[in-house]
């Protein structure tokens, strides 16, 4: 939703300025998304496909490692 309103008002289009509750030195969005990469993401025009498929091997990497500490 955010990269779609980001995309239809580029003009309009701003990111809440710090702070953000106790936070002061991120970008609220940041802060919420938990890495600055969404956002920059966003702000280089990159594909939210592109951007999802960016997750696809770290994902994979946790599944694994997640595997193992299963207990059912």
């Amino acid at each position: 939703m955010v990269k779609t309103a980001f995309d239809l008002y580029p003009a309009g289009f701003r990111w809440k300025e710090p702070p953000y509750e106790y936070v002061y030195d991120k970008n609220p969005f940041d802060v919420i998304s938990g890495t600055d990469k969404i956002r920059k993401a966003f702000e280089n025009n990159t594909d939210i496909e592109d951007l999802v498929a960016s997750w696809q091997r770290p994902l994979q990497q946790f599944m694994e490692v997640r595997e193992q500490h299963l207990l059912y």
